[in-house]
């Protein structure tokens, strides 16, 4: 009788049923941390990897910021990328995989004086989508002290700080220098910019609907920072620096 109850139990009992490949949604185009035309940069390969570690297989899925989140809440998405808690997301976080090297830039030859965060309420600011969640209160105020908006196609900052239409922008350094390969050749992209360190590095996870997938994941990480592979993906994207 006490077999037969254990039995029913086991039968009743909430079960995962672990897929043939998780779907990830993934930003659109940001390298070198996500290369979408050939699904790869330093984000989607460390993905790859630590799965490829537990032995899972994952597909990508590249969405705006809105749509990941739309889709992940209508379960269309087992898991989205590059978030942090500030998003506002309910599920199961995966640890921080991937720092981002948020700075404010500026064309050298305006000469801005920017040596702190409270110092960008100065001027006309550009930042990546949700900036003002993810940048800490301190930067959220001075949003609300100037001239401020925020953009979900990071090339149109490459434009703007080019073509003069705002003073500073708010990226990771390694995206706003690589996408100015795709700025259009009739704006000058050899201005000279500074960079001005006013942040601390930015730290992603990410975000799943279970436990398992979130565990098989943080395992393969811990082994692929473990033997090496993880700094080599750094190097080759970021490099040594």
């Amino acid at each position: 009788m006490r077999l037969s109850l254990l039995l029913i139990c086991l039968l009743i009992l909430p079960t995962y049923a672990f897929p043939a490949s998780i779907t990830i949604g993934s930003a659109l185009n940001r390298p070198p941390y996500i290369i979408e035309d050939a699904e790869s940069g330093l984000e989607i390969d460390i993905v790859k990897a630590a799965f490829k570690e537990m032995g899972q297989s994952v597909n990508f899925k590249f969405y705006s910021r809105k749509r990941q989140v739309l889709y992940f809440n209508k379960d269309r998405l087992d898991a989205v990328m590059t978030m942090n808690p500030a998003n506002g997301v309910d599920g199961y976080w995966s640890n921080d995989y991937v720092d981002y090297t948020n700075v404010a830039i500026s064309l050298a030859a305006q000469h801005l004086e920017i040596k702190s965060i409270a110092d960008l309420k100065n001027y006309s600011i550009a930042a990546f989508e949700n900036a003002r969640l993810l940048l800490g209160a301190e930067f959220n105020a001075v949003a609300q002290q100037t001239i401020y908006r925020e953009v979900d196609t990071q090339l149109s900052q490459n434009r703007m700080l080019y073509l003069g239409r705002i003073n500073t922008v708010i990226a990771d350094r390694y995206i706003f220098t690589q996408l100015n390969r795709f700025v259009e050749p009739n704006i000058d992209t050899q201005q000279a910019l500074s960079y001005h360190f006013i942040f601390p590095p930015t730290s992603y996870r990410m975000v799943f609907h279970n436990s398992v997938a979130r565990d098989t994941f943080n395992q393969g990480l811990a082994k692929i920072k473990a033997n090496g592979i993880y700094q080599t993906l750094v190097v080759k994207y970021l490099g040594s620096a």
